[in-house]
């Protein structure tokens, strides 16, 4: 009787086994895609908040930062010397837009 007892717990347990295999448990490491470029935005917002609290905070204070008064700051950005760079990113990404919506027939 002991050896029957024994088959029996065995067999179920072979069976509870085979089961487990059927269902796939989600991995707890692993991480959403659209979870890691929402973190990475927020992460570039706080540092975007922060150096333009640092810029106010210079203004305010007449305090200059790595030389340069906020105002020479702000001159150098009047300048647009990025804007090559920045024109030449809008033309790629309306050639990207374009080719998108051919695609997609529109």
């Amino acid at each position: 009787m002991l050896g029957n007892e024994y088959a029996q717990a065995r067999k179920q347990y072979v069976e509870e086994v085979r089961q487990s295999f059927n269902h796939v448990q989600p991995d707890e490491y692993e991480e959403d895609a659209g979870a890691g470029a929402a973190s990475f935005f927020k992460v570039r917002l706080l540092i975007a908040v922060c150096i333009f609290a640092a810029f106010v905070l210079c203004d305010r204070t007449g305090s200059r930062f790595y030389h340069y008064t906020t105002k020479e700051i702000i001159a150098m950005l009047e300048k647009e010397q990025f804007q090559p760079q920045l024109d030449s990113i809008r033309e790629a990404w309306q050639s990207l837009t374009e080719e998108r919506d051919r695609e997609n027939g529109k």
